[in-house]
């Protein structure tokens, strides 16, 4: 018997299939990664316009700027404590409040930040 050569089973393309279906796959395929490539240039052109930021960059100047409006708050009520402007109780609640209003706000900050992974 020769083994070279001749009809296999099981060879060749199955049996129904269409040229034109595996073209058109492709084809949707090549588009997908063309419009995903010129939607990638596009972001690349507006960050370096200035257009688009990082979120990392938004996320740590947001986390600076809530640091910095925390500590400022949270020093008033000893501030308007020493100026005799609130009783050493009413520094003590108000210190409290803010705390409490800075929690919330940065839980509510949190939830707009991307999921955590």
């Amino acid at each position: 018997m020769n083994s070279h050569g001749g009809k296999r089973p099981g060879a060749g393309r199955p049996k129904g299939s269409n040229v034109s279906d595996h073209s058109e796959r492709f084809n949707a395929a090549r588009a997908d990664k063309e419009r995903s490539l010129a939607d990638l240039r596009r972001m690349e052109v507006d960050t370096n316009a200035g257009k688009l930021i990082p979120a990392a960059e938004v996320e740590e100047a947001i986390a600076t700027a809530f640091a910095r409006i925390a500590q400022k708050l949270h020093g008033m009520p000893d501030d308007l404590e020493r100026r005799g402007l609130l009783t050493p109780e009413q520094a003590e609640q108000a210190e409290r409040i803010i705390h409490d209003t800075m929690d919330g706000i940065s839980d509510q900050l949190e939830k707009l930040g991307p999921e955590k992974r």
